[in-house]
């Protein structure tokens, strides 16, 4: 569903329940929503699910996102998310883009 799904809808709900309750298995997925899905609802809503996964593995992944995504809205999103995760790593990226 979180791949296939003719509705965005679907798809982006599918992301966020996989994020609640598979975790760090449901990483690739969820990455790969954000990497190859063609609706930026449904990669803002990846990203939102990478926001609830745990923080080791989260925010690194948010970074990424941050830092390299194509779609500005997916970069906000992400950035958005590092801001509420209280996370230094996180901070340390707001330093590294902020002191540039």
């Amino acid at each position: 569903m979180a791949k296939e799904d003719a509705s965005t809808h679907v798809r982006g709900q599918a992301l966020f329940w996989l994020a609640q309750k598979a975790g760090r298995k449901a990483s690739a997925t969820i990455t790969d929503a954000i990497d190859n899905d063609p609706n930026t609802e449904v990669k803002k809503k990846a990203v939102f699910a990478l926001s609830q996964m745990p923080k080791d593995e989260g925010v690194p992944k948010l970074i990424q996102v941050a830092e390299t995504n194509k779609n500005r809205e997916v970069r906000k999103q992400a950035m958005f998310w590092l801001g509420q995760s209280n996370d230094p790593r996180a901070l340390e990226f707001f330093e590294k883009i902020l002191s540039k």
